[in-house]
């Protein structure tokens, strides 16, 4: 404001200064002739006080226009300048009142976009939440399902008696598990139910203990209402005190009703949460513990195995040198040979000589031990073998 009055009085300043210079045009002078006349002494006197009195008179005639001249200029600025402040004025609360309404206008759009996006982010958060605990569950129900295959798959290729004793105590423990899950569930459907109807009934209670304040309130309003009747301005005061201290009591009151539903809720979730919590740690436990099982048995029957294909192995060399013939004058040679053999003992795939350090004729005893050695002890039968196990290389030396 300081600052547009020092303007607006510079420029009444500077508007005096233009208008009271005189602007009228400058005459024209030329070099005229001077006319010689022979006048008398006393018409000389008289043309002179003419002359006099008419040049007084035009100089205070002007005078006096130019004084006016000068008022009405000065008026005129003033005006104007007046003119000009009261614009700018009105332009400044102008440009105020619409930033004013600006800020608020975008104040209330951040705010409602703000709320929008938190809204948005939870409602993210939340199904996100539920799609990973979905496949979650339908990944470990995948897993389960895989390795209870597998487990059945070998299962199948152990000896009747142990698959058939496995099943039973398989079936045993599926069916202790599911009880258990079964039991769990049942628990947590009964805690979830007890919950369920004692946020019920103290939402009942609480419903009750408003209406019933609503019904003294309501009383006591129109009890107000027939006292006011006689006392009309100072009673009116004291129920619109009385109106506003209501519904602040009854907005507190809300507040505080939907703070113990929330707090309500999250204590729900939380017990929840801690129940699933346990469900899977005992799921967890009780997978490792039955993983740690099959991980020893399945350990212990390829440690048999292996015993039983060194032994049978070892079984098969020793028939077959013991009707070997080498020539003579081939000590020190060898050859090694590789066989698959049958369930039967027979050699299934022919006999591949690999190697042989020795002459043909060397060769051809080593091949032929293999053929006169036919049928060649029969493989372990309970392992279920297949071609790979059944296939050995011998070193014939």
């Amino acid at each position: 404001m300081a600052v547009l009055g020092a303007v607006i009085l510079h420029l009444l300043v500077a508007g005096l200064f233009f208008f009271s210079f005189d602007w009228s045009k400058k005459p024209d002078l030329h070099e005229v002739g001077i006319p010689v006349t022979i006048v008398s002494e006393g018409s000389l006197a008289v043309q002179a006080n003419r002359e006099a009195e008419v040049e007084s008179k035009q100089s205070s005639e002007k005078q006096i226009l130019k004084e006016k001249q000068a008022a009405q200029k000065a008026l005129e600025a003033k005006r104007i300048a007046e003119a000009k402040k009261q614009k700018m004025q009105q332009q400044l609360k102008e440009k105020q009142h619409k930033e004013k309404a600006a800020i608020a206008a975008a104040q209330a759009l951040k705010q409602k976009k703000e709320a929008r996006e938190k809204q948005e982010r939870l409602q993210r958060e939340a199904e996100k939440q539920a799609i990973a605990e979905r496949s979650a569950e339908k990944k470990a129900a995948e897993e389960k399902k895989e390795k209870e295959r597998v487990a059945k798959q070998k299962a199948e290729r152990i000896e009747k008696a142990r698959a058939k004793k496995k099943e039973k105590k398989l079936a045993e423990k599926k069916a202790k598990k599911k009880a258990k899950e079964e039991a769990k569930r049942k628990a947590r459907k009964l805690a979830k139910k007890k919950e369920k109807a004692k946020k019920k009934k103290a939402a009942e209670k609480a419903a009750k203990l408003r209406k019933e304040k609503e019904a003294e309130e309501e009383a006591a309003e129109r009890k107000l209402a027939e006292k006011k009747q006689a006392e009309a301005a100072k009673e009116k005061a004291e129920e619109q005190a009385k109106k506003e201290a209501a519904a602040k009591e009854k907005a507190e009151r809300e507040k505080a009703e939907a703070l113990a539903a929330k707090k309500a809720e999250y204590h729900r979730k939380w017990q929840e949460a801690q129940a699933r919590k346990k469900a899977e740690a005992a799921a967890a436990e009780v997978k490792r513990k039955s993983d740690k099982e099959a991980a020893a048995k399945r350990k212990s029957l390829e440690k048999a195995k292996h015993g039983a294909l060194v032994s049978w192995g070892g079984k098969v060399q020793k028939h077959v040198k013991r009707r070997w013939h080498p020539p003579p004058g081939t000590k020190g040679e060898q050859a090694k040979v590789r066989i698959t053999i049958s369930n039967s003992g027979f050699i299934s795939s022919g006999i591949q000589i690999k190697s042989c350090s020795g002459n043909a004729e060397f060769c051809a005893s080593v091949k032929e031990a293999f053929e006169r050695s036919e049928p060649l002890p029969r493989p372990p039968s309970k392992y279920n073998l297949n071609k790979s196990d059944r296939t050995i290389t011998f070193k014939m030396d």
